[in-house]
């Protein structure tokens, strides 16, 4: 029983839940921002007026001009979010107050600031605020964001039903003309796998691919002092440690074309594949070595870290399919490579080749025997090496 859904279902639904999240977040951004813009246009709009009360009301109050400074106040309060406007004597006495006509809005707020004359309190004006006119004007601005992406959202459903529906029917076109029968899946990407994987697995030319394989170099650099380094540093620093030596791990094999595969506690792990076995592909390999070594120890020493690492390389032919087979090889390779890094001292890069020997190699680079079949990195050729610095310096600008 397959528990899947049509690509027709499944595409919809994700740009849903994307739609969704995006709306929820667009809506709490808006809703922070426009209160406190609005809070903001409150506070300055409050105290701009008072202020201005203030000044319009002094000339006529030192002139006891009752009628002007109603005036005053009347026009204060044209505006939508001062409802009221009063001036009170030294007495606290009402002397002249306006108000906006209608229903006493809920929630006022009360603003007070004192007239001097000459140095001396000469009355008290009031203004009570009603803020809802301006938290009005603000959430039209989410009102609206939430009708564009009420329309952004439909619309965005619409195509992608329409372009998942004609992709699912154009698997399920493509799964039903190939042979082979299976139980039905809803999935039409798994239905098309299910169809597909018999003619990989049993093809005569598949099997020969399969036969064939690639020819596998497995690299294994061993931190001989990981457990010093636990003990020094503290956790923080250690983390810092390990992921800067992947983040350069990672770049010089993008450099290289190699691939990182699972390493033991204390080793970092790749391999670099080719069609078959050649000196050139063994060149390219310890090129990517060498370089690595190089920017680590540019690490160590911007970290202030004593990194004590060697570095081995193992080689052969391994079979894409079946996967254990495959992985079986790799898990051999890099067995071989933990055994020789054992034996090997830190800063030494180890090479181990039955296909050539150390004349052979020699074209290549400089070596010197360490064991039968095993030979330690000792240099490259000059103009090997000024390519190999460039390449470093290019590494070292981007990691470090």
């Amino acid at each position: 029983m397959h528990r899947q859904y049509s690509m027709a279902k499944k595409l919809p639904a994700i740009v849903l839940c994307i739609c969704v999240v995006f709306g929820l977040f667009n809506w709490v951004l808006l809703s922070s921002q426009t209160s406190s813009l609005a809070k903001d246009a409150i506070s300055d709009k409050s105290q701009s007026t008072i202020n201005q009360l203030v000044e319009l009301i002094r000339t006529p109050l030192f002139n006891d001009d009752t009628i002007s400074i109603q005036v005053a106040l009347r026009k204060a309060t044209q505006d939508p979010i001062i409802y009221s406007a009063s001036f009170y004597d030294v007495n606290n006495q009402l002397v002249t107050q306006s108000k906006q006509p209608g229903q006493t809005p809920q929630d006022l707020t009360t603003l007070a600031a004192v007239v001097q004359l000459q140095d001396t309190q000469a009355g008290t004006v009031y203004i009570e605020i009603n803020s809802r006119p301006i938290y009005r004007q603000h959430q039209t601005v989410i009102l609206s964001s939430l009708g564009l992406w009420v329309i952004f959202t439909a619309g965005s459903l619409f195509l992608s039903h329409r372009f998942s529906d004609q992709l699912a029917r154009r698997l399920r076109f493509l799964a039903n003309r190939l042979p082979g029968s299976a139980e039905p899946i809803v999935d039409e990407i798994s239905a098309l796998e299910a169809r597909i994987q018999p003619l990989l697995s049993t093809s005569g030319q598949g099997h020969e691919n399969t036969a064939s394989g690639y020819y596998y170099s497995v690299v294994t650099a061993t931190v001989k002092n990981r457990q010093r380094l636990d003990n020094q540093l503290n956790r923080e620093n250690l983390e810092l440690l390990f992921e800067k030596i992947d983040y350069c791990t990672s770049r010089a094999l993008e450099l290289y074309g190699g691939q990182r595969v699972e390493g033991s506690p204390g080793a970092i792990c790749f391999y670099i594949r080719s069609t078959q076995s050649s000196k050139q592909h063994l060149l390219v390999c310890l090129m990517a070595i060498y370089s690595l070594q190089q920017l680590l120890e540019r690490l160590s020493t911007k970290l202030g870290v004593d990194l004590e690492i060697n570095w081995t390389l193992c080689s052969d032919n391994l079979p894409v399919l079946p996967l254990f087979k495959h992985h079986e090889g790799i898990a051999t390779l890099k067995q071989n490579s933990a055994r020789l890094a054992e034996q090997l001292q830190e800063g030494v890069i180890a090479i181990y080749s039955t296909e050539y020997d150390i004349e052979q190699l020699s074209s290549i680079a400089r070596f010197q025997t360490f064991d039968e079949n095993c030979y330690v990195l000792q240099g490259f050729p000059e103009e090997r090496q000024k390519l190999l610095e460039t390449q470093i310096l290019h590494l070292a600008g981007i990691c470090l």
